[in-house]
């Protein structure tokens, strides 16, 4: 089983939901994305979603 299915499974079974953030890489700046992600994760981030800045957001998703 992946990382995944065992969390989401995890979860599934105690009720919870995941706590997933959206996090774009790079805005401001690296440094400040590092410590956003740090921060995510500290208070208990289940996974993240990583953003990449695109000319073109209706092409996202």
């Amino acid at each position: 089983m992946s990382r995944y299915t065992n969390l989401f499974e995890r979860l599934d079974q105690a009720g919870e939901g995941a706590f997933v953030p959206f996090i774009m890489l790079n805005d401001p700046n690296p440094d400040a994305s590092y410590e956003i992600i740090s921060t995510a994760i500290d208070a208990g981030a289940d996974a993240l979603e990583l953003g990449v800045p695109f000319s073109d957001p209706v092409a996202d998703g």
